[in-house]
This record gives structure tokens, sequence and C-alpha cells, in this order.
């Protein structure tokens, strides 16, 4: 009889913890299973009820095996006049840019111009402490290089040269390669050696060997060559932009469609700009980007293949600016992509916002913790 109840109390334990299991796998991970209909109007209901709680203000796009599924904008482009978002909407990608950077170095290897493992002061002579730094320790935002923020006036315009004789006197922060420290600054010194090697602006480098091969035709670096520019909000206010586009060459200074940018990735994936071997260095994470460990940073991308990415292999970006914020995500072996340009930059987690979304195309659960990254 008491062999009988203790089978009795053990199997109730069993159950309510089941029980408890169960719910909280249901609570705390959601698989959308309200949505109705096929993918693209599945991703529809889901995206237009997110646009309502985070007052979402820009263009999405979901694609499957590089062929958008579902694409739609959502709000204004010009609030003040009533202009709707649209596809062909332009808004600034921040720093989306830095994998623009990153393809044109791995090009520009692939020609014998440089190495990523170059020291810095090969291509600039009196940069202080150039002999440390290497271009992969820029690549992965662990040069310890300043902040050209803190050492002039970003409203006003300033040349490649110009920023490079102001950051060649500069100490370092750390030793080069120890530690990770984003940095707009790197990017801006790689963009510098672009020119200094390719005998191009990086922005005509740009131009011929990205915009051009992906089929890129309403992508720019000057905001007075788009003519389908969107306004800048915060939190649908309108925001002033004022610091120069010059002060982030090759580190946020691109504008682009969402059309646009699944072009770039597609080149990116298909071969048709890099090289597989290349794609793969420049998507192999180098260094951690946190404490946790959840990301990894490679070149121009942050890295992951773990609880974040659902146990699969992803590359993500996102880019914040004035008025803007942006997001590309791609899990590489599933060629599942989402985009999210907005100009609307509030409190929403771009990340979050745009691994749901691929959560739905994946088929897996969206756990409460990675809306926090």
């Amino acid at each position: 009889m008491r062999k009988k109840k203790s089978f009795q109390w053990a199997f109730s334990i069993i159950v309510c913890f089941l029980i408890i299991a169960i719910s909280a796998f249901n609570v705390f991970g959601n698989m959308h299973s309200q949505l109705q209909g096929d993918l693209k109007k599945r991703l529809g209901a889901f995206m237009d009820k997110k646009a309502v709680e985070s007052q979402f203000n820009g263009v999405v796009l979901v694609a499957k095996g590089g062929k958008a599924v579902f694409e739609k904008g959502y709000g204004f482009a010009n609030k003040e006049n009533r202009i709707p978002n649209q596809l062909n909407t332009q808004f600034r990608i921040a720093s989306l840019t830095k994998s623009f950077t990153a393809v044109s170095i791995l090009q520009l290897e692939r020609e014998g111009k440089l190495k990523t493992s170059d020291p810095i002061s090969k291509y600039i002579n009196h940069f202080h402490d150039g002999d440390k730094i290497t271009i992969q320790d820029l690549l992965t935002h662990s040069s310890g290089v300043a902040d050209h923020f803190n050492l002039t006036d970003t409203t006003k315009p300033i040349t490649l040269n110009a920023f490079i004789n102001l950051m060649e006197k500069q100490s370092l922060s750390f030793n080069p390669g120890t530690k990770y420290q984003y940095s707009n600054t790197g990017y801006m010194i790689l963009a510098y050696i672009i020119e200094k090697v390719s005998g191009e602006s990086y922005q005509t480098y740009f131009q011929n060997h990205i915009f051009k091969p992906a089929g890129m035709n309403s992508t720019y670096l000057r905001k007075v060559d788009a003519n389908n520019f969107a306004n800048g909000y915060k939190n649908m206010k309108k925001v002033v932009e004022s610091d120069d586009e010059s002060q982030l060459a090759g580190a946020g200074d691109i504008i682009s469609t969402v059309g646009d940018m699944l072009k770039y990735n597609n080149a990116i994936h298909n071969f048709k700009i890099l090289s597989p071997t290349e794609v793969v260095k420049m998507e192999t994470g180098y260094i951690d980007t946190d404490q946790w460990g959840v990301f990894k940073y490679g070149y121009g991308w942050k890295v992951a293949n773990n609880l974040i990415s659902f146990g699969r292999p992803m590359i993500e970006h996102n880019g914040s600016l004035p008025g803007f914020k942006c997001e590309l995500v791609d899990f590489i072996k599933d060629r599942v992509t989402v985009i999210v340009l907005s100009n609307n930059n509030g409190t929403w987690n771009s990340g979050a916002l745009a691994r749901e979304l691929a959560s739905l195309c994946l088929g897996t659960k969206f756990w409460f913790y990675q809306k926090y990254f």
C-alpha cells in the first residue's frame, strides 16, 4: 500500500512538472499558431499587428531562397505631406554600410592589393601604433582606435585625408585584437585604405564593384542623389539631421531600398561579388561582441549559431541614425532573409522583429529572451 502511494505521489509530481513545462513552453515561446493562411498571409497578419503595437514606420521584406515572399510599406515617408512608405522608398541604412566596406576589402585582397593580416602602417605611414593594428582588427572592431566623434565637429564635412591626418596622431584605447569596441572610426580608416589601394574614391568603388554587379539601381551615398528619400522621425516627431554624411564614410552613409538590399544579399550568397571562400571568411565570428557570447563579429556582420538564432547559422546587422533604424538578418543555410528599413527610430528592437519574422518562415518558436538581443 505504501509503495502504491509512493508511486502515485511520484506520478503526480511528474504530471505537475509536465503541465508546468507545457505551460511555460506555450507562454514563453510563440509559434504564432493563431495566424491563418499561407506564409505570405501569416507574415502580413503578424506584421500588421506588430506595426500598430510598436508604431512601426517603414518597409519590411521577407525572402526565401532569394525571392521575396512578403514585402510591405507602413506609415509615412513624409508624414507632413501624407506620402506613404512604399517599396521604392529610400532610407539611410546606417551601419549596414559596414558590410559593403568589408566586401570591398575582401575583393581587393583577392586582387592581391592588400591582405587582411597587413598592419595599417603599410598603407598609412605615420599612424600612431599603425604597426600594431591590422586590417582585420579594423574589420572586427578590435583595433583600439579612438573615436573621431570626440575629436572633431561632426556637423561639418571632412575629407578622408583630413580625417586620417586627425586620427594618425591619436593614442590607442587598448591593445589591438584584445577587446571588442564598436567603432565607426575604424571603418572610415578602411574606406581610406580602399581609396589608397584601388585608386578610386570609395564611393566610385562601391558603385563599380558592388552596386552595379548586384543590380542596385536605387542605392546612393548622398541624400541629394536619392529621389524617394524618407524623412527621419523619432517616435514620429521629425528629426533634424545634424551630422554631415562625410563623418560616416564607409561606416554608415549608404541610402537604399528593401529591394536593393535583397539584391545585395543575393549577390553575396550567389557568389556574384565574392567567392565562396571569401563569404565564409566574412561570415566567420572572430571576437565576442558581448559578455554572454551571444554574438561574435565577423567582417561587417554579427554572427550567431546558438539559441538566439534557433540553432541555425545566422548573420545579422542593425543600423541606427537619428530618424532611422534598420536590420538585415540572413539564415545562411536556410536562405531566409529579413530586411527591415524604418524612418522612425523608437524603442522597438529591430533585431528581435527581424528574427521573429524569420521564425514564421522557419516554423520555430520565438522565445521570450530573444527579444532582448
